[in-house]
């Protein structure tokens, strides 16, 4: 909800639409009237510094303002507090006139040819122009006294945002050659190259080539392993993560999540090549390009992610109080004191997740047979989840038949639904024997009791509670479809797992129980495993 729609006076809500309504339309216009209805080409008359100093000031002016905007939707209460009698005094929208007049002054005297004689005259007609275009503005949504107390309460906060937004047209164009792909391939080529070199490795470079390595193993750090595509997966998890977590977050302290994450994310990159490189000289090229290179870079990702979101949870200055947000009351509790993460309900519906998803990725790295590490994974995952049980143990567990019977009908669906024959041989490998045995046990206890837990905690009873911004059936049904689409993304089986999503998201809502939801995700896959394994088809779960 934006600051403007939610204040409760009407009075102030109309002088904050007219205030803004009168900047848009005082700014536009005078932009328009200097570049479109005088005849003075600026850098024919002026010197270009001049020219782009007038060009900048107004879209420094512009950031500024937004800026401010944004200061007002992140702290909405001091601006509440701030225009509570806006609109009672009209005398200072004349200043606010009297300031269009003064800035558009210039439009009597600047004519082509006119040279640098009208320089030092515009320049002052516009500045004193904007100074009171904006102070009758601002004391038309407040009087002086209420202003000073205003900043005297937001000063630290409120300037940093000025500054940033005032400086953010001239910081743009310093660091535009940093957002240029080639120089992040060349930075990383070279940090790379130092990297290798440093460990020990004696390898040749092509800087221009980007290419390093030996003549049995090179590689190419080619535009796309830059670590650009990495840097825009962290800048859009963390403005997903600030706006799902808003009111968790101190701003604008929580927006230091961006640079720690872009620097983790650069650096992570390096870490990934350069280990990549010294897997493949040491033997082991197949490994290094099958699966290290396929994987390691979500990996890194996902550590990157977890990092951010482990600096989110638990530093102070970026965190307010905590806010459960789950389905079932049992994990809604919302105690003031921080609490241990083994005791805090929304650790304990994250973090089996993220266990789970970088164990996948862990042995898909390390291994070109990572299904025969799932017993690895179901130990490392079942320790966790043992950590969290006391939590567990006390949410409403019940033998629901809508449940089971919503889970059998999803099992039934994803076994009649014919799938092509998965290429490559059994996910076990060459196991056999007891060891095989062993593996199915731990595979039906991952398939059917670990996986509906962590997925259901972290989609149907977290994620979706999250993405429900607001009370109703649209923001509802909102929730469950983002939710579906992202349970239905990590399946092979992309669309019988989005269908099933929606169904698992149905049973949680019928009873506000969230282990409805567990035990029918079970009941499904409890199905789908039987009948793997009875078929011995496992690439069908």
């Amino acid at each position: 909800m934006s600051f403007i729609t939610d204040l409760s006076l009407r009075p102030s809500r109309m002088a904050l639409l007219v205030t803004a309504a009168l900047l848009v339309a005082e700014l536009g216009a005078i932009g328009v009237i200097f570049k479109h209805a005088i005849a003075f080409e600026c850098l024919a008359n002026w010197p270009a510094r001049a020219c782009s100093g007038a060009s900048g000031a107004l879209v420094a002016l512009y950031c500024l303002l937004g800026a401010l905007a944004l200061f007002g939707m992140l702290r909405p209460q001091p601006l509440r507090d701030l225009v509570r009698q806006a609109g009672e005094r009209l005398w200072p929208l004349a200043l606010n006139a009297a300031g269009v007049v003064l800035a558009l002054v210039p439009v009597a005297f600047l004519r082509e040819g006119s040279g640098t004689a009208a320089l030092i005259p515009s320049f002052g007609f516009w500045f004193a122009g904007m100074v009171f275009l904006l102070a009758g503005l601002l004391l038309y949504l407040a009087p002086l006294p209420r202003w000073r107390v205003f900043l005297a309460g937001n000063l630290t906060t409120l300037v940093p945002v000025l500054v940033a937004g005032a400086l953010a047209p001239s910081l743009s164009i310093l660091i535009r050659p940093l957002w240029r792909i080639e120089t992040i391939a060349d930075t990383t080529f070279t940090i790379v190259a130092w990297a290798i070199g440093a460990i020990g490795y004696e390898v040749f470079s092509d800087p221009a080539a980007k290419v390093i390595g030996t003549e049995e193993f090179s590689i190419s750090v080619a535009p796309v392993c830059s670590g650009i595509e990495g840097i825009a997966l962290v800048t859009v998890f963390v403005t997903l993560y600030l706006v799902l977590f808003r009111r968790e977050m101190r701003f604008p302290r929580a927006l230091l999540l961006y640079p720690i994450g872009i620097a983790a994310s650069a650096l992570f990159n390096v870490i990934r090549i350069t280990l990549l490189l010294m897997i493949g000289l040491e033997g082991n090229p197949a490994l290094a390009v099958g699966g290290f290179h396929s994987h390691a870079g979500w990996l890194m990702f996902t550590l990157v992610a977890l990092g951010i979101i482990a600096l989110a949870q638990t530093v102070p200055v970026l965190k307010t109080a905590p806010d459960a947000g789950a389905i079932d009351p049992v994990l809604a509790e919302n105690d003031l004191a921080p609490l241990p993460f083994w005791r805090d309900p929304v650790v304990a519906r994250i973090l089996p997740f993220a266990v789970f998803m970088l164990s996948a990725l862990a042995v898909s790295t390390l291994s070109q047979m990572p299904g025969m590490l799932y017993p690895a994974r179901v130990l490392v995952l079942g320790a966790v989840v043992l950590v969290f049980l006391p939590i567990y143990a006390r949410l409403s567990w019940a033998l629901d038949p809508i449940a089971i019977a919503a889970g059998a009908a999803i099992g039934a669906m994803w076994i009649l639904i014919p799938v092509p024959e998965a290429e490559g041989g059994a996910p076990y490998g060459t196991l056999a024997g007891g060891v095989l045995a062993l593996w199915f046990v731990a595979r039906g206890v991952g398939t059917i009791v670990l996986v509906p837990l962590v997925e259901e905690l972290f989609f149907r009873d977290y994620l979706e509670s999250r993405l429900r911004l607001d009370r109703g059936t649209v923001w509802a049904i909102f929730a469950a479809l983002i939710t579906a689409t992202l349970f239905a993304a990590l399946h092979d089986r992309w669309a019988e797992a989005f269908v099933a999503g929606l169904v698992f998201s149905a049973v949680a809502r019928r009873r506000q129980r969230i282990a409805d939801a567990i035990l029918s995700h079970a009941v499904a896959n409890a199905i789908v495993f039987a009948a793997a394994a009875i078929g011995g088809n496992l690439h069908i779960i």
